[in-house]
């Protein structure tokens, strides 16, 4: 089903607002809607704060506040020239300083990928500041292991005359069935946003930097984990025994004719899955 944007969601990611981070990288971020109800988006690696544009439509704006920053090296933030500015202690550093930046609290954390790592992080860190954290295909505390042969084909979209080519691979890859063109061409220009530099540092954060499962149990926040049901890389038995169980009050659901980005293939179904979720627990408080 082919998601009509809205012109407050296209404004949105027209128009972003920028604090800084520890290291004074800029970060760009988004604010849509100026409802009650406040969450704090985060997107993963090779894709930029505009991926939400798919399930934003499914987010009343009058209902809901949801703040979605660009990670470093990405979209409208900055972009540092060296791989070592990208660990994942700096990302999550960057995430805390928009937070700090919209002063907010009793809030939901949502992340998709790498950024479902930040979040995870995030919330063992905030603690009862957060209402309830929903990950949509985390990464996990561990990281994410790659064989050589994986590496190479990730790294192929890091730079040079492959780059779009590499890029669009990846993005393919996430796709339950073939990726529609449209689709692609609406994805690749955000991935495209990456420096070489920010592209090779995330990557390996994702896949060998991100080590935190001792904080796990510290989350206090009810916990709901997206899992697709086509995904290639964090299947749900992966989920269960590194995000799930680790995490007091966390929960398991899979989506059905989806991979990896659960969120843009099935985004009604993934709106409603978090918007029940966090109203359940405004419910129960």
């Amino acid at each position: 089903m082919k998601i009509k944007r809205s012109e407050q969601v296209k404004a949105t990611f027209g128009d972003p607002q920028y604090t800084v981070g520890g290291d004074g990288v800029r970060i760009a971020y988004y604010v849509y809607g100026d409802g009650p109800e406040v969450m704090f988006w985060q997107h993963g690696f090779n894709s930029d704060a505009a991926h939400w544009e798919y399930m934003l439509p499914f987010f009343p704006p009058d209902e809901y506040r949801i703040v979605a920053p660009d990670l470093r090296g990405c979209g409208n933030s900055d972009k540092p020239a060296d791989e070592s500015a990208y660990t994942f202690e700096r990302l999550t550093q960057d995430a805390l300083a928009v937070i700090r930046a919209e002063g907010l609290r009793d809030f939901t954390l949502l992340g998709h990928s790498t950024g479902g790592a930040i979040v995870q992080w995030l919330a063992s860190e905030l603690g009862n500041a957060i209402k309830a954290l929903v990950l949509i295909g985390p990464v996990p505390a561990t990281g994410v292991p790659v064989n050589e042969a994986a590496r190479s084909l990730f790294l192929r979209g890091a730079d040079g005359d492959g780059k779009a080519q590499g890029r669009a691979q990846i993005l393919r890859l996430g796709w339950y069935g073939d990726m529609p063109q449209e689709t692609l061409d609406e994805l690749l220009p955000g991935a495209l946003t990456w420096g070489k530099e920010a592209f090779i540092g995330v990557f390996n954060t994702w896949t060998t930097g991100v080590n935190f499962p001792e904080r796990l149990s510290r989350i206090t926040a009810p916990t709901i984990v997206i899992g697709g049901q086509h995904e290639p890389f964090l299947v749900k038995d992966f989920m269960m025994a590194a995000v799930v169980n680790p995490i007091p009050n966390a929960r398991y659901v899979t989506v059905p004719d989806c991979a990896h980005f659960i969120h843009i293939q099935q985004a009604a179904v993934t709106a409603g899955i978090a918007r029940g979720f966090v109203a359940a627990q405004a419910a129960s408080a």
